[in-house]
């Protein structure tokens, strides 16, 4: 039989709990410092397959995510601070294009009139001479289906154009391509032009209140693209950047913002798996290499961003002569060393942008 005092000693249990849960002690700390700052969500260029799921932890802890294709990336497109742009060269696209909110802005593409019609070319930062054509309709259609809602096009015509063919060209990407969110790299004196048919304009020198395209010096092999923008103290900073195989390397040549290791490597470490190896490998690793970086482990050596083989012991040894190396994060000249300091190796060099007057 149920006693009537049930309810009551039931009552009492709950507020028991209660008042001791409120009593308790609150260990949290009054602030959380986060390795990464990251979307609520996971970031859509991210794999979530479970064989990734070691390495995946390792990597966010680096500011690094890995694509379903294996391909280390930014784990945000903020990190490069700059806006970072897939230059499109044929259809054959990586499949996280259509995942890539958080990682590109939009799309670049080189454009040229062969035999009376628009096609997208490879070609070089001086338009010097180009192969790969593919139809602009055609890559558009291709493209389409993957287009992010925030993406933004530039497009680049060949050089030396009359102002009739830059109209003929933004007729038939009218019909393609969203007009509010492609941009045409043009000669300044058709900025207007371009700006009156509801384009955005991107010179070819540099000018007040645009942005323009970089020279081949400010290039690499991996930013195939540079476009620059004039500060309030005249001084060119980089705002954008394309690439096609590289993506990586090209956003830490914009900003270096790969965390240092969580680890220090020791040469009888027992663990050679690779989410340790990522825990240890320094700032200017490949970390597109991770097998290679495995196997080079094991020898106390590792593959630099530049395809170089250094023992780790050089690195420690450069970072323990280095003032940076002993400041914190919470430090406010972190930060300024992170920006400025130069890898190991002494070949991964930031590069300034060139100015030149636009001819009469």
């Amino acid at each position: 039989m149920i006693s009537r005092h049930s309810p009551l000693l039931f009552v009492l249990a709950v507020f028991s709990v209660l008042f001791v849960s409120g009593c308790a002690v609150d260990k949290r700390p009054e602030a959380y410092s986060n390795a990464i700052v990251i979307n609520s969500a996971f970031p859509a260029h991210g794999s979530a397959q479970a064989q990734y799921a070691g390495v995946q932890t390792a990597l966010l802890s680096r500011n690094l995510l890995m694509a379903d294709n294996g391909d280390v990336l930014p784990v945000m497109k903020g990190m490069c601070e700059a806006d970072m742009l897939y230059r499109v060269t044929s259809s054959n696209l990586p499949p996280y294009i259509g995942q890539h909110q958080d990682l590109f802005a939009g799309f670049y593409l080189d454009v040229a009139l062969v035999k009376g019609s628009w096609q997208v070319v490879s070609t070089d930062n001086d338009f010097e001479s180009f192969s790969s054509e593919f139809d602009l309709a055609l890559l558009a259609s291709v493209l389409s289906p993957r287009v992010m809602p925030s993406d933004v096009f530039t497009i680049r015509p060949q050089p030396n154009i009359s102002a009739k063919t830059l109209t003929d060209l933004m007729t038939a990407v009218q019909s393609v391509l969203p007009v509010t969110r492609t941009r045409f790299v043009v000669a300044n004196k058709f900025a207007k032009q371009v700006e009156q048919a509801g384009y955005g304009a991107v010179l070819e020198y540099a000018g007040a209140g645009h942005v323009y395209l970089g020279e081949t010096l400010s290039t690499s092999a991996a930013q195939d693209r540079t476009f620059f923008a004039i500060d309030y103290n005249t001084n060119a900073k980089l705002a954008a950047f394309a690439v096609s195989q590289q993506p990586l390397m090209g956003c830490v040549q914009a900003h270096n913002f790969i965390l240092p290791p969580s680890k220090v490597y020791k040469r009888n470490a027992k663990k050679s798996d690779l989410p340790s190896v990522v825990n240890v490998l320094p700032g200017n690793a490949d970390f597109n290499q991770l097998n290679e970086q495995q196997r080079l482990f094991a020898l106390g050596q590792y593959l630099t961003i530049n395809g170089d083989v250094l023992k780790y012991s050089t690195y420690q040894k450069m970072q323990a002569s280095s003032r940076c190396s002993r400041l914190t994060p919470s430090d406010p000249l972190f930060k300024y060393c992170e920006d400025r300091k130069q890898d190991v190796s002494a070949d991964f060099k930031r590069r300034k942008a060139t100015m030149r007057k636009q001819g009469n």
